[in-house]
């Protein structure tokens, strides 16, 4: 669920927006590795480990977006996650922040209009916490010198024009994470963004 700030050209002159932004969304990451033949870590050397895991969280954070025209736009900002998942045997609970970029079009200047966004998220620095039953709690952070996460996102919903300055936008969201060179791993995000806009 996202909540913007913002409000179409039609009903405002500024071209500039504000938004507060609230997301929950649910991912599923699969990767597979390649063991080397003396690794020690399969008892079939040279085997395959997979690894398959789950997990809910939500984004929060601000944003800034400028209208090109009364149908185009583009928004940029800064959002933090939190995130949980847990299984049999491990739990872990990550945190994360990323930039996101978006390209917007909404198809009329209708009080109720088609929205449509497409860009990418980046992610710059996050900390995952994993507690085993046998290890107990470990502590990963990975910043601007590590392989940075890029997270591909579309979106397809609706903007509702509820006020002259107030806009109400709700997207259903689907991402795909861009993997680091080398790992064959897939990152699925579904999500649901709810947008309060103010345009100033």
């Amino acid at each position: 669920m996202e909540i913007l700030l913002s409000c179409s050209t039609g009903f405002c002159q500024s071209k500039f927006s504000f938004s507060a932004t609230l997301a929950p969304f649910y991912a599923h990451n699969k990767t597979t590795v390649q063991l080397p033949v003396d690794s020690g870590f399969d008892p079939n050397p040279g085997g395959v480990w997979t690894s398959k895991s789950s997990s809910k969280g939500y984004w929060v954070g601000l944003n800034g977006r400028y209208s090109f025209s009364k149908k185009w736009s583009a928004s940029t900002g800064l959002w933090f996650s939190q995130s949980r998942s847990k299984n049999s045997n491990s739990s872990s609970r990550s945190h994360n922040f990323a930039i996101p970029v978006m390209v917007n079009f909404q198809t009329s200047e209708r009080k109720l209009s088609p929205y449509f966004s497409a860009g990418a998220l980046w992610n710059f620095a996050s900390t995952s916490r994993i507690t085993t039953k046998d290890f107990g709690t470990l502590i990963f952070k990975f910043g601007k010198g590590d392989i940075s996460r890029l997270l591909p996102t579309v979106g397809a919903g609706v903007i509702y024009h509820f006020a002259p300055h107030f806009s109400l936008i709700g997207q259903p969201t689907f991402g795909y994470a861009i993997p680091p060179s080398g790992i064959d791993s897939h990152t699925y995000q579904p999500g649901f963004n709810m947008q309060l806009m103010f345009k100033l």
